[in-house]
């Protein structure tokens, strides 16, 4: 065998230790949403509840007082959504990669479960908003802000408070609010990752995301509301490795369910916006 023959049949493949995938959305549902049920979830099917108690009569005052009992309101939330993966990784492909596969695909694979249910949530929600709906057929930035505004007095005139009000909006709306002057700062008094913080002009604290809905007309189904307005519940009930009979490789595995509702549809509002070309910038 020539030097040249010998040094070509060992030229090594070098495997780099990075992982390339897809770069992540903001998930911010649980930012918005109401997570205090009054029990944890168990399995698929249960049902938990949101506490409240009913308002009390006010009456006429003609010298007696009756004492009435006020009622319980819970608003039962069924666990009906599931969603999972399943994936198998070779030891070969760990070893060449030098890199923990497993591991970082299982991470990945959780965030694609909780991507897929925020869609969901985002995407549903919206028909059970009652205190308005916002459609702007030619959203730019001379109508964003009265499109906001609009919005906000729905809210407004169903007693919810500006410091509990917020809006999700997709990449292409915070364009036109910045377009039309408003100042976005990102991750300003918000904790964890992800989300971003519009000033408090008009009282939202608004988020950006790429989970919320698109039609096929391409309106931006747009959302905002109270803190109370939407319940929400999830649990990872499974997630496992195990080996596969059938070939020298490792599958992942792993099932979330979880469940939401609408709790207070008159603190919730649609807002369709469809995002055009500017024609003055």
């Amino acid at each position: 065998m020539s030097a040249n023959t010998y040094a070509k049949a060992f030229i090594p493949e070098i495997w780099d230790a990075s992982i390339m995938r897809t770069l992540e959305d903001n998930l911010v549902m649980k930012k918005v949403c109401n997570l205090k049920p009054t029990r944890q979830i168990q399995k698929f099917g249960d049902t938990i509840y949101f506490n409240g108690l009913a308002d009390p009569t006010v009456s006429n005052y003609e010298g007696t007082i009756t004492y009435e009992t006020l009622n319980d309101e819970q608003i039962p939330l069924l666990i009906d959504k599931q969603k999972y993966y399943g994936f198998k990784v070779t030891d070969i492909e760990q070893v060449m990669a030098n890199v923990d596969l497993k591991g970082s695909q299982a991470e990945r694979a959780a965030y694609m479960l909780k991507n897929k249910c925020e869609r969901d949530v985002f995407e549903n929600v919206i028909a059970d908003a009652a205190a308005g709906t916002v459609t702007d057929s030619t959203c730019d930035s001379a109508s964003i802000l009265s499109d906001i505004a609009t919005a906000a007095q729905y809210l407004l005139e169903n007693n919810v408070d500006e410091s509990n009000m917020w809006m999700v909006i997709t990449p292409a709306i915070m364009i036109k609010l910045k377009l039309a002057g408003v100042a976005f700062s990102i991750n300003e008094g918000i904790n964890g990752k992800g989300g971003m913080q519009w000033t408090k002009d008009l009282g939202f604290t608004v988020y950006v995301t790429n989970t919320i809905n698109v039609d096929s007309s391409g309106y931006h189904n747009c959302i905002a509301g109270s803190y109370q307005s939407i319940g929400f519940a999830e649990k990872l009930m499974k997630s496992r490795a195990m080996e596969l009979e059938d070939s020298f490789a490792t599958g992942l595995s792993g099932l979330l369910v979880y469940g939401y509702k609408v709790l207070k549809p008159k603190e919730l509002v649609k807002l369709a916006l469809k995002p055009v070309a500017e024609t003055t910038i």
